[in-house]
């Protein structure tokens, strides 16, 4: 009985999971940064600003979110009764599942840099102020 298909797809699946993970960390110390501009009180207008930051995050949060329940359906559907499905019941529907959810978190965290790093230089250009 063959599982190696499967466990590379397990695998794929927890190395996934577990970048979402460090991610959401990342965007919960961001958070927390915005949240201490805002204590500053001291430049005019900035609960706009961070708020327009925050929503950038949350929209990115929010598709690792579903990203993450995608990862759990998959992995599983990879499994019966808690052991691997053998290589020969692996389907073009797993396997379509799979290049699906490769390339949206490929995708999706292309988009979270972009607005991490954005957002790490309006926090930048905003504490020199």
């Amino acid at each position: 009985m063959s599982t190696t298909i499967t466990e590379y797809y397990i695998a794929e699946l927890l190395d996934w999971n577990n970048s979402i993970i460090f991610y959401n960390d990342e965007m919960e110390e961001i958070e927390q940064r915005l949240g201490e501009v805002i204590s500053r009180n001291s430049i005019v207008g900035i609960a706009d600003k961070v708020e327009f930051q925050q929503t950038l995050l949350n929209e990115v949060s929010d598709k690792f979110y579903k990203l993450q329940n995608e990862i759990t359906e998959q992995s599983s559907s990879l499994q019966l009764d808690g052991k691997l499905k053998d290589d020969s019941l692996i389907t073009n529907t797993y396997e379509s599942k799979q290049f699906e959810i490769r390339q949206n978190i490929n995708k999706i965290e292309k988009e979270y840099v972009d607005k991490k790093l954005n957002c790490y230089n309006f926090l930048s250009g905003t504490l020199k102020k």
